[in-house]
């Protein structure tokens, strides 16, 4: 029996392309409530008469928290079932933009911890849905185009938010992901029944997060995945947080510019998704490809640290476009390689632990940039010093290639999951 045929044939909107949809969609959401306020950054900083690199603050509560979340939501989803847990991160999401608007510091802390419990919360949901209805032909490709939602929610941020808040202020940009948030909740409702039906209502929330999270460890290459993750997580975050405050406050780039290039560096990202996503399963070697996408973030980090007030704009959208391409673009890779190695039936459980790592870089990443920028004076200049951080990732996913050569089994396994 093959993964495929263990796994639901329902096709049409109640299958895969249904299942596709709805996880891209909540994770595009998610990831504009993430990304709103640093879109608009100097705008809300003024605001608050606060500089505008504390930014960087704001989105380490929401990893913070999201961090802690993702290794408790694969009981969620066990027992509220993976459709009700991506309503419920979609809830919080809204409300929690709805919280940013009163005209408070104490209400932004509120409402990042908001975004951030739904943050960790997407990508467990729609790993336990999306791999009851792949297989190791197509895993790689699929994940990366639910992980478009991404780059998608930080075009949305990067043109949409700044749009609205030069024209209305910055507040109603930031409300309006409420209204957003509610409609694909209402969607959802009709599938719900059908996508939940394997939930467990009696089982324990994170009674056995303990086991399970070392059971997930003790496997050497899912061990240095969620390494490499710590790693590339952190440059991806810096890259989508500091991006519009380097170009405006070093580049003299307007606020709608910056926001122009904030949103061509996430379409690169969702470009690189898709394409490494299509390279990694003819490839499949999925660790060579993330060490790739590893070796041009490192290039990447140096070119932009050159950045300086006389480079062309075209030089500094090519530089920034393929820096997204490669800093944004590895997570449905990585994703992909976690399901195809994680024990059967652990696929939310294991994407929640790699995601305890990824968000523990994303965590560190913008604190360490807040600190190193007010050391060096300089936003460009601070990119320079991520550039090791992604040699290091790129070594753990050599260490992740070297471990597969001689465990083939376990993919073989995995493609006889029980029905």
């Amino acid at each position: 029996m093959t993964d495929m045929d263990a796994r639901p044939q329902t096709r049409g909107i109640k299958g895969l392309p249904g299942v596709l949809a709805a996880t891209l969609s909540t994770q595009a959401v998610a990831s504009w409530a993430m990304l709103v306020l640093a879109a608009i950054a100097p705008i809300v900083a003024e605001s608050f008469e606060l500089p505008p690199a504390l930014i960087g603050y704001q989105i380490a509560i929401i990893y913070g928290v999201a961090m802690l979340v993702s290794l408790i939501a694969g009981g969620f989803v066990v027992r509220w079932g993976a459709c009700r847990v991506s309503q419920i991160a979609l809830l919080a999401c809204g409300t929690g933009c709805l919280i940013a608007t009163v005209p408070s510091l104490l209400a932004i802390a509120v409402a990042s911890i908001s975004i951030g419990f739904a943050y960790g919360l997407t990508n467990p949901s729609a790993a336990h849905l999306l791999s009851r209805h792949t297989s190791a032909g197509n895993r790689s490709f699929v994940f990366s185009i639910k992980q478009t939602g991404v780059p998608i929610g930080g075009i949305a941020a990067g043109l949409l938010t700044p749009w609205i808040a030069v024209t209305w202020g910055w507040r109603p940009a930031v409300a309006l992901l409420f209204p957003v948030a509610l409609f694909l909740i209402l969607l959802l409702a009709p599938v719900r029944a059908l996508w939940d039906r394997d939930r467990q209502p009696q089982a324990s929330f994170g009674r056995n997060t303990l086991g399970d999270t070392g059971q997930i460890i003790r496997l050497p290459p899912l061990r240095w995945l969620c390494f490499c993750s710590f790693f590339f997580g952190a440059i991806q975050l810096c890259l989508m947080t500091f991006v519009v405050s380097a170009v405006v406050t070093e580049l003299a780039f307007s606020a709608l510019l910056a926001g122009s290039l904030l949103a061509a560096v996430q379409a690169s990202g969702a470009v690189g998704r898709l394409s490494w996503g299509f390279l990694a399963d003819r490839l499949q070697q999925n660790a060579l490809v993330l060490a790739i996408i590893g070796a041009i973030t490192t290039l990447c980090c140096l070119a932009f640290s050159r950045l300086d007030p006389a480079t062309p704009i075209w030089l500094v959208f090519t530089i920034g476009m393929l820096f997204g391409a490669s800093a944004i673009g590895w997570n449905g890779v990585f994703l992909a390689e976690i399901v195809r190695l994680a024990p059967a039936s652990m696929a939310g459980t294991a994407t929640g632990v790699a995601n305890f790592f990824t968000f523990g870089g994303i965590l560190f990443g913008p604190t360490l940039f807040v600190q190193l920028q007010a050391w060096l004076g300089s936003f460009t200049a601070t990119f320079t010093w991520l550039a090791p951080l992604a040699l290091v990732g790129v070594a753990f996913c050599l260490l992740t290639l070297r471990y597969g050569k001689r465990s083939s089994p376990k993919d073989t396994a995995s493609e006889s999951r029980p029905g």
